[in-house]
């Protein structure tokens, strides 16, 4: 979590410093979701993301300064991140075109007996897609081994869920199929460790797919660079509750005082913050001087 987070605080500083061409998006907040999903997969199995993936990637174990490279190459690198070597196979700034991906890799799995899970991260935007209900439908029907992670951060750029939905809860869209489906804090990275370690092994015994919602928030505005404050979207959404979700639900500040009430010394965290740093900013420094 703590190296995602470091990672893009960097990435979204040379972004501002007009180092990066191209839309970038982090995931300042939602760090413990990608850490807590691809702790519980294995190095094997496939992840597909979305626009919002340097996260899922340094979670699956992508190397940092061929993502950084990667990011610098070009309009819309950022979005469109990949290591085959960690299984993370692509992400893909439409919104929802995931989805069906994911759905086909896993076929492919299915017919050769890999045994291997292909992962689609998500946000709630992609539910209100075509492509959801499509690829749900398709694998239950076909009994494909796909993990559906929905992000749900209440928000698709400035449309907020409440705006356009009686339920809030999106889980409760897939009953019909009657898929393995649980809603989990997003915030708590052993929590949605254990709920995706459940999932998996009632995919793997079931023959199923399955679908977890994790409820969580974004910190930072959509898009690096744009300030929606300044548009007609203003108080698209409750600043309070921002401010709270960052005070009270940071992932990263709430497992440190799990490491701390566990006996782990604040010196120690401390040493643990400097070393991740500095391998963020060696790493990040190295993409850069071989660009330049």
């Amino acid at each position: 979590m703590l190296r995602i987070r470091l990672f893009e605080e960097r990435v979204s500083e040379l972004k501002l410093k007009g180092s990066i061409s191209g839309p970038v998006h982090t995931c300042i907040g939602q760090e413990a979701v990608a850490t807590g999903v691809c702790m519980a997969l294995s190095k094997e199995d496939y992840i597909i993301g979305n626009h919002r993936s340097h996260g899922h990637l340094i979670a699956k174990g992508a190397d940092i300064k061929t993502l950084m490279s990667n990011i610098l190459k070009g309009n819309g690198s950022s979005m469109h991140v990949k290591d085959v070597s960690v299984g993370a196979i692509c992400s893909t700034a439409i919104v929802g075109s995931g989805l069906p991906l994911a759905c086909g890799i896993a076929f492919a799995s299915k017919f050769k007996k890999d045994g291997k899970i292909t992962c689609v991260f998500f946000g709630d935007g992609a539910v209100n897609e075509g492509s959801f209900y499509e690829a749900i439908n398709i694998a239950s029907l076909w009994n494909l081994p796909v993990l559906f992670i929905i992000e749900n951060n209440g928000v698709a750029v400035t449309t907020t869920l409440e705006s356009i939905s009686k339920d809030s809860f999106l889980i409760n869209r897939v009953k019909p199929f009657n898929i393995f489906s649980e809603v989990v804090d997003g915030q708590d990275i052993e929590r949605v460790y254990n709920i995706t370690t459940s999932a998996i092994e009632t995919m793997k015994k079931r023959s199923q797919p399955a679908i977890i919602e994790a409820r969580t928030m974004r910190f930072k505005e959509h898009q690096e660079g744009v300030a929606f404050d300044k548009m007609k979207e203003v108080n698209y959404r409750d600043n309070g509750e921002v401010k709270y979700w960052i005070d009270n639900k940071d992932p990263i500040q709430m497992y440190m005082k799990k490491l701390m009430n566990m006996g782990i010394s604040p010196e120690r965290i401390s040493e643990i913050y400097f070393e991740e740093r500095q391998f963020v900013n060696n790493e990040i420094n190295s993409a850069l001087n071989e660009i330049r």
